[in-house]
């Protein structure tokens, strides 16, 4: 956490970007919406909480290819330790990190006039995204460890996290998209994640999109568990 404290650029990706995409957005099409009934600011409440965890784990992978980088994950190796306990450190900070830029996101967007279903809807959706976003740091940490240059390599993680959120149902609902896309964009992993924690929010039945979800989530959990353990004791 004094780590976080002192890197300004974290700093602004977990309380900055994420708000200010949801005041992007809620500015422009937010009005819109309203006119038809349709609560925008809590539709992009789920987006960017997800978002704001994408970030997390993308920082994440940053500091750790810098702890490579230094030296520090070698001296870790050659100690008896298991990858749960030295990896185990980072995701309680992702952890922490994750909280408090959710509760950034969840008190803009309730400012824009998003009407979450309670203290209820808002603790499910918490939990789905922060289970969502140490997957995340799952992956790209297990990513970043296997690479022959991790600073590099968690960057390039960083570049491609908002393409892959922007092809989802992140932004634009489903049945807005073109009848070709719709199916294929409906069913990538960011999709059903963010439905699932919309329907959460809403206090809906995510009915499909929560089955999707829950079955994206049990998998990335443990290959990237897996994945994390091997890349940890694999020797440079």
């Amino acid at each position: 956490m004094l780590r976080l404290r002192r890197n300004t650029a974290s700093l602004v990706s977990a309380f900055v970007i994420p708000g200010l995409f949801m005041l992007s957005f809620w500015s422009v099409f937010g009005h819109a919406a309203a006119n038809t009934g349709f609560d925008y600011a809590l539709f992009l409440l789920g987006a960017c909480m997800v978002q704001a965890v994408m970030f997390t784990a993308g920082g994440s992978a940053g500091a750790l290819a810098v702890d490579m980088e230094n030296g520090l994950l070698s001296r870790m190796r050659a100690m008896p330790i298991t990858a749960l306990v030295a990896v185990g450190g980072r995701l309680a900070t992702d952890l922490i990190r994750s909280l408090c830029s959710l509760a950034t996101v969840t008190a803009l967007a309730l400012l824009c006039g998003a009407e979450p279903d309670g203290l209820s809807g808002l603790l499910l959706g918490f939990g789905v995204v922060l289970l969502v976003g140490e997957v995340l740091s799952l992956a790209f940490c297990g990513i970043a460890l296997r690479s022959s240059h991790p600073v590099q390599t968690a960057g390039l993680l960083q570049t491609i996290e908002m393409p892959l959120l922007v092809f989802s149902t992140a932004f634009i609902p489903v049945a807005m998209l073109p009848d070709w896309l719709g199916p294929i964009v409906e069913h990538l992993p960011f999709s059903p994640l963010i439905d699932t924690t919309r329907a959460l929010l809403a206090g809906t039945n995510p009915g499909a999109a929560g089955w999707e979800a829950f079955a994206w989530l049990s998998a990335g959990l443990l290959l990237g568990s897996l994945w994390v353990a091997n890349a940890f004791r694999r020797q440079p």
